[in-house]
């Protein structure tokens, strides 16, 4: 076990000394575990016969010797000012403590209470604009990922840019910046170890894939009949690309060799695509509403059925559980189905949310699956919060104070104690989910 954790901070530490210039200071700062391993054991440059006399008679426990060093320091030294803070301080800062908690803790260690997610009203605070020293990204901002392990996200846009910034402090600094030259990026995802970050747009026949370690952008041609892609999506598990130009063909790319791997046709175009939360199957949304699933083991199609009501889809998820899954229509219907009865060709959904009345061009399950988010490019502060299992619509978001403007894209950190949204403002906003302890 302590072999497995030194190896993880290794490559922790190298991901870090890339994204932050290599600066001791910032990989310290967001170092999050120490290595377990003990140094080898030293030698004495000499030895004292006179050390083999002494005897300890009255050898004290490790706690009672720890309390007596204790009582005389500070009967000497005094009680330092900064091991004083009372407790009445302490609770006028507990909205601060709550909202630091996260940068405290070893997010992916510690474990929340086991206190149902409140489904009418989502406690949360806005955090300055994950961008805000860049803003270089391009007017539309289409794509934020977080990292799976360390606090950052990458933020990109129409530019070309695409941005690395720290996430979760009073400034989000930025780490490091690239451009891709005729880029307009429209899908940006880290890889599921965090050592590369897949880049695509719909204007070049090629994807970039950015090596976090080395700083290197590579380019790759894509498959032929994948002229410019409409459709690019990274699997969970990081093995699969499946890409299309938005017609009826998908190819399935392996991301270890960059081969063509197989090609998969349907009766009709596909609208959008999403893997299974195991990577083994794959669900391709057509434009009239049927839904094929395809076992990626051999390729050949599990079933299909048709999206209750869909006259023109839209997008479609997965939740990472992988008991749900929700479609999106241009009409703005939702659907939500349980993928375990989804036998007949016309199952029905077991909720339909129709908060929205424009085209669904985002749907968003968070990693807890409690929560699905679901917005518009249509019209301005176009979108929703799910609570689920309850379904219901969270009331306090969007906040009326609050101008989202025409929302392009959403996501959520690793363990959802963070949600950011990009506008056509040129922001990515960043909010803060306090239910959620860990990033």
């Amino acid at each position: 076990m302590k072999r497995k954790l030194s190896n993880l901070n290794d490559e922790e530490s190298r991901l870090s000394q890339l994204l932050f210039n290599k600066s001791k200071d910032l990989v310290e700062k967001l170092k999050t575990t120490h290595s377990d391993e003990s140094a080898p054991e030293q030698k004495p440059a000499w030895m004292d016969e006179d050390d083999h006399q002494i005897s300890v008679n009255n050898a004290k426990s490790k706690v009672a010797y720890t309390e007596n060093l204790k009582q005389k320091y500070e009967t000497l030294m005094g009680t330092p000012n900064w091991a004083k803070l009372s407790a009445k301080v302490k609770e006028e800062g507990d909205d601060d403590d709550d909202d630091n908690e996260i940068l405290r803790t070893v997010g992916h260690i510690k474990k929340r209470k086991t206190v149902n997610l409140p489904k009418d009203y989502l406690e949360m605070k806005m955090l300055p604009k994950i961008n805000s020293q860049t803003k270089t990204e391009g007017k539309i901002i289409s794509c934020i990922d977080f990292h799976p392990t360390l606090s950052v996200a990458l933020v990109a846009g129409n530019s070309g840019v695409v941005s690395l910034l720290s996430v979760g402090g009073d400034v989000n600094e930025k780490l490091h910046s690239f451009r891709l030259k005729n880029w307009k990026t429209t899908t940006a995802q880290f890889s599921p170890n965090g050592s590369e970050a897949y880049i695509a747009t719909n204007l070049n026949h090629s994807y970039c894939v950015y090596n976090l370690v080395k700083a290197e952008p590579k380019l790759i041609q894509l498959p032929f009949v994948v002229k410019r892609p409409k459709i690019f999506k990274l699997s969970p598990d990081g093995k699969y690309i499946a890409t299309s130009s938005g017609f009826d063909e998908i190819c399935l790319i392996s991301t270890a060799s960059k081969e063509l791997l197989r090609t998969i046709k349907h009766n009709s175009n596909v609208e959008s695509l999403t893997f299974s939360h195991d990577s083994e199957q794959l669900y391709c949304y057509c434009t009239q509403g049927e839904v094929t699933i395809w076992d990626l083991s051999t390729f050949k199609a599990l079933k299909k059925f048709y999206d209750n009501g869909c006259v023109n889809a839209s997008c479609i998820s997965t939740s990472s559980c992988g008991r749900l899954l929700a479609t999106g229509s241009q009409e703005g219907i939702v659907n939500i189905y349980e993928t375990s009865k989804l036998e007949t060709y016309e199952p029905l959904p077991i909720k339909t949310v129709t908060n929205l009345t424009t085209k669904i061009s985002s749907l968003k399950f968070n990693a807890t699956s409690e929560i699905l988010a679901m917005s518009s490019t249509a019209i301005p502060n176009a979108v929703k919060l799910v609570h689920i299992p309850s379904y219901h619509v969270f009331n306090n978001f969007p906040p009326q104070s609050n101008v989202l403007s025409h929302v392009q894209t959403i996501n959520f950190s690793p363990n959802s104690g963070y949600m950011a949204l990009g506008n056509d403002k040129g922001f990515a906003n960043l909010y803060r989910l306090k239910y959620y302890k860990n990033y």
